[in-house]
């Protein structure tokens, strides 16, 4: 895949899809060998020779973030000069410290419900972005409160499944509770298939 084509599979950073387009933008960025000028692990080298090198993958970084943001987020980073000047403000944008914002994003997370016939997998694409987010401002939500809010938040149909859940001896992982919801929907898929 040329490096162009690249940028084509990455959706554009808008307001909506900061940690998805993080994600992605940093294993991009590391299968160029550029993530490290952004993180601030690759130093600027003393040596006038290095030197060239050094500013042409800056210039390749700059190239791959600027261009993966759309247009009216652009504001953000036109003073920036470096990687990492471009990546900051980004980041302390996107992922505010702040007590209010922990609270928004806790009463996202909490008070989360799935509606009756909605898509299992958005939602539980849902509640892994929130917790993302969440993890991303310094509010981790352990492992078990987020079993206990995900079965919290399933509609009467999967009450079987819950209670089945519930009652077992060993300790539940969150990578179970979500396969085994998974599994759920696709038995009761197949289910309706046969008696249709």
């Amino acid at each position: 895949m040329a490096s162009g084509d690249d940028r084509l599979s990455l959706d554009k950073l808008t307001s909506r899809n900061y940690s998805t387009w993080k994600y992605k933008l940093k294993y991009l960025l590391i299968a160029k060998e550029l993530w490290g000028l952004v993180d601030g692990t690759t130093e600027e080298p003393t040596e006038a020779a290095d030197k060239a090198a050094y500013q042409k993958k800056a210039n390749q970084a700059m190239s791959v973030i600027v261009l993966s943001i759309s247009d009216n987020l652009l504001y953000l980073i036109t003073t920036c000069n470096s990687p990492k000047a471009v990546w900051d403000p980004l980041q302390s944008h996107f992922e505010r410290d702040t007590l209010s914002n922990k609270l928004f994003l806790k009463k996202k997370y909490f008070r989360a419900v799935m509606k009756e016939g909605a898509s299992i997998e958005e939602h539980l694409k849902y509640m892994k972005e929130t917790t993302d987010k969440l993890a991303a401002i310094n509010a981790v939500i352990s492992e078990e409160d987020q079993i206990v809010t995900l079965l919290g938040s399933l509609p009467d149909s999967f009450d079987p499944l819950v209670t089945a859940l519930e009652a077992r001896v060993e300790t539940l992982t969150l990578t179970y509770v979500d396969q085994a919801l998974v599994s759920e929907v696709q038995r009761k898929q197949d289910t309706s298939g046969e008696s249709g």
